[in-house]
């Protein structure tokens, strides 16, 4: 087989199992794409410039509903399937999208919702540039991102002191907590550079100090907090009803002489909606 051969063999693949193509440790592997846990937190202490957020606007050149032709793996025919909204069943601008490879009409529409998923709902892309941080990314990764604007409702600061038992955690922190967001929660990134594995709902004892029910996923025993070498603990704080900005890393180039730079577009679980459904057939 030859290098073009196995290149689009492999692509076929991938589309096949709803992968994703990147690079890791030099080698070329296949990623998957889907609903996943963050792995990890871009906070203001961690960048060297202000995190950047582009927007587009909505338009009449969008696509508002797409048409997958894919290879019917019993009869071997190209057959087409159409995704559509359900509020939306006669779109203005349709892509016509071509996957070469035998699959059912549900994989195929499903692969289609999730293109038009992105179509109506991913407008933001993320910036950040870090010093070592963004090495520690791959492409694929859902991450968080958080800025200093008081509009945003985030804040993120340093826990510079922590005593705990085996019912909550105390923390003090390094600024004056907002405890006018509505139903506020936190993340914790720890030293490794590992977030805690989900939102944590924080009680008020002062402006900089809050408690979190102690989880065994925190261990506390494991923080360091008196060593001038080892950065403290992060703490991300923000409104439940908005929380923080959640995109997918799409790049991570060089910056400068020693900086990276992480480009994300936002993740939202919408775009996945679709992958258990069943093509509900073409629009009468």
């Amino acid at each position: 087989m030859t290098a073009r051969q196995q290149r689009i063999f492999s692509t076929k693949l991938q589309r096949l199992a709803w992968g994703i193509f990147c690079c890791l440790t030099g080698l070329l592997s296949v990623g998957r794409e889907g609903v996943k846990s963050w792995t990890g937190i871009i906070t203001p202490q961690d960048t060297v410039e202000e995190m950047q957020t582009s927007f587009r606007v909505p338009s009449e050149d969008d696509f508002d509903g797409v048409d997958v032709k894919y290879i019917n793996p019993v009869t071997w025919a190209e057959e087409t399937v159409q995704c559509r909204t359900p509020e939306n069943p006669f779109p203005r601008k349709t892509e016509a999208y071509t996957i070469d490879v035998a699959m059912t009409a549900d994989r195929a529409w499903r692969i289609g919702m999730r293109r038009l998923m992105k179509y109506l709902h991913q407008r933001r892309t993320y910036t950040a540039t870090t010093s070592m941080l963004g090495w520690c990314h791959d492409f694929g990764d859902h991450i968080i991102l958080s800025d200093d604007i008081p509009t945003g409702k985030t804040q993120s600061c340093l826990i510079d002191a922590m005593i705990y038992d085996f019912q909550e955690i105390t923390l003090h922190v390094t600024e004056p907590l907002d405890w006018s967001y509505a139903n506020p929660r936190c993340w914790i990134q720890f030293q490794d550079g590992r977030p805690s594995s989900r939102m944590l709902t924080p009680q008020r004892v002062d402006d900089f100090t809050l408690t979190v029910p102690y989880n065994d996923d925190l261990h506390p025993g494991d923080w360091i907090m008196d060593d001038p070498d080892i950065d403290l603990p992060k703490l991300l704080f923000c409104d439940s009803e908005k929380g923080a900005r959640h995109g997918i890393v799409q790049e991570v180039a060089p910056s400068g002489d020693s900086n990276c730079q992480i480009t994300a577009p936002e993740y939202k679980e919408i775009f996945y909606q679709y992958d258990d459904a069943t093509y509900p057939g073409d629009v009468a």
